[in-house]
């Protein structure tokens, strides 16, 4: 059920965060919702292919940007395009027996281009619909719409080691990219200058757990201090969400101007479901030949607490001294989230 929410802005939310935060994982709790209509990484997976999508990237980013202009974002991201799904498929204000057709033709559309525009034109809401997108390491996108609009955003944060641990671990599996890193010299001088001249002159002797530690310091701390700074935005620590996922995704519902309903509750209990991620939960929502690496049916605690075992003592202690310093660590800490 909708709740009522303070000001107009042509039903839009979001949800951000670094890589391998758990933003995968919110925002299929969110996209559980039947009156949400969701959005999988939409500027970056059509930034480059679509017109419509670029431009709207440009707008946001730029000085002329505005609340007036949310009804462009809207409008640009209600077309369901097949390149913005992604399992799991969830029923939403649609009978469950016929995910799997939809499912089935998303296949399709994926692989033969052709049937792109019949997905587009079966699949976008005829109606007004509540339409919440994901991005990840996109604070140049985030940071705007806190500040200059009043669309609810939620930031989820997680244990800065376990998202170096997950990023590093999907890199020695080619899953995830490692160009960032190429860049991080520019990143730190546009960014963090203080700390572009601490450790811009010997980036290239720094172990790879201490440049994605700046990568996530230089994703993480602006977001999180201006979120901190603006009504509009809900910081969500992924411990948290592990540890209380009914409480906390009810907090996230409420943010977006939702109530929680039984769908939620049941996909939520599904998701942290303690079998392994090729359950039945995962084939019945379409995760097929989904790798577990991007599976969101998982065992909440293994995930959480797996770097504190398996990632190196002494990568550990390097992420933690250069974030040490940044208030998104401290709070974490006080918060008794993180150690």
């Amino acid at each position: 059920m909708r709740m009522s929410t303070p000001t107009s802005h042509c039903n839009l939310g979001a949800v951000f965060g670094a890589a391998r935060s758990g933003t995968t994982w919110l925002g299929a709790i969110v996209a559980s919702h039947p009156e949400v209509v969701y959005r999988f990484e939409p500027f970056h997976r059509l930034n480059r292919s679509n017109v419509d999508v670029r431009d709207t990237f440009d707008l946001v980013r730029s000085d002329a940007f505005s609340t007036e202009d949310i009804c462009q974002i809207y409008n640009t991201l209600i077309r369901a395009y097949p390149e913005l799904e992604k399992p799991p498929f969830l029923a939403n204000n649609s009978k469950r027996s016929f995910l799997w057709t939809k499912y089935l033709l998303w296949l399709i559309a994926r692989k033969y281009p052709i049937f792109s525009s019949l997905y587009t034109n079966i699949y976008t809401p005829k109606d007004t619909a509540l339409i919440v997108f994901k991005e990840v390491d996109y604070s140049e996108l985030f940071l705007p719409l806190l500040k200059r609009t009043q669309v609810p955003l939620v930031y989820i944060v997680r244990h800065p080691c376990a998202c170096i641990f997950s990023t590093m671990k999907g890199q020695e599996k080619s899953l995830i990219p490692t160009g960032r890193r190429s860049v991080l010299n520019n990143l730190l001088a546009r960014y963090e200058p203080e700390l572009a001249q601490k450790y811009g002159s010997r980036l290239d002797k720094l172990k790879i757990s201490e440049q994605e530690a700046l990568l996530w310091l230089i994703e993480v701390r602006r977001s999180f201090q201006a979120c901190q700074e603006h009504s509009n935005g809900l910081t969500v620590f992924y411990e948290q969400l592990t540890k209380q996922p009914l409480e906390t995704s009810e907090q996230v519902f409420q943010h977006l101007g939702l109530s929680m309903t039984q769908k939620s509750v049941e996909f939520i209990a599904e998701s942290t479901n303690t079998s392994s991620s090729s359950s039945p939960s995962s084939v019945k929502r379409g995760e097929l030949g989904i790798n577990s690496y991007f599976t969101v049916f998982r065992d909440p605690q293994k995930s959480r607490d797996r770097w504190k075992t398996e990632m190196p003592k002494e990568d550990q202690q390097r992420v933690k001294e250069i974030v040490a310093d940044s208030e998104v660590f401290r709070f974490g800490v006080e918060k008794l989230l993180w150690d």
